[in-house]
């Protein structure tokens, strides 16, 4: 069980550094509403990936994975290899996009939670079938076989872990009142720029291992 919550807590802490999440926060946190649109974004984008995990794990879940396991050989490489492919076009498009962010106009800010929370659970939304960190501690925890209320618990702590940078931004956005401002747009800028080179690189390289891997097991079989 402890062995678990550290694999749990640790890939939730990797996946916490995400700049799907992070980098929109900072945009929120840099606005003059005290904080309620990143409050708002915290809570969708909270209730979205847990939701998301419980209805793997109580609902299909468990098939799918035994299903995963049965497949096998070709399949399996065949799936290793489109999703490389699908992680080499991010990685392409992603480096394509980089230098676009500074001709786009300002996008007005969200100054509710209301609208907070509708932005962040939209992009975790979109993100969702895309996560697959948080797929490989779901898989753990199905794999260990505990009682529900213990995979529920684990679900939640990963929640928690994923969420807390964004928890601190706002402690200290609501500390800092409006001497962060100024702070919070800069970092914003510098987050987006080295978040998207970080997502290329690691897309670029995860995306190339697994057509390797994938076309190897393919020729092979």
């Amino acid at each position: 069980m402890l062995s678990l919550a550290l694999l749990v807590a640790s890939i939730a802490i990797a996946d916490s550094i995400n700049p799907s999440t992070v980098v929109p926060a900072l945009w929120l946190a840099s606005s003059r509403s005290s904080g309620r649109g990143l409050a708002g974004f915290i809570y969708g984008a909270f209730a979205v990936y847990l939701g998301g995990g419980l209805l793997l794990v109580l609902g299909p879940g468990p098939a799918l994975i035994s299903a995963l396991r049965h497949a096998g050989g070709p399949v399996e490489h065949a799936l290793q290899a489109t999703g490389g492919v699908l992680a080499l076009a991010l990685a392409v498009a992603l480096w394509r996009s980089r230098n676009e962010r500074a001709q786009e106009p300002r996008m007005r800010r969200p100054q509710t939670a209301a609208a907070g929370f509708g932005l962040g659970a939209g992009i975790m939304a979109i993100e969702l079938p895309t996560a697959f960190p948080y797929f490989g501690a779901i898989s753990a925890i199905l794999s260990a076989r505990m009682a529900v209320p213990v995979e529920i618990s684990l679900l939640i702590a990963y929640n928690a872990l994923f969420v807390a940078p964004l928890i601190a931004l706002l402690a200290v956005r609501r500390l800092a009142g409006e001497r962060a401002e100024r702070w919070l747009a800069t970092a914003e800028a510098r987050a987006y720029r080295l978040g998207q080179l970080a997502l290329t690189a690691v897309a670029g390289a995860g995306g190339t291992a697994l057509v390797t891997i994938g076309v190897s097991g393919l020729l092979l079989t």
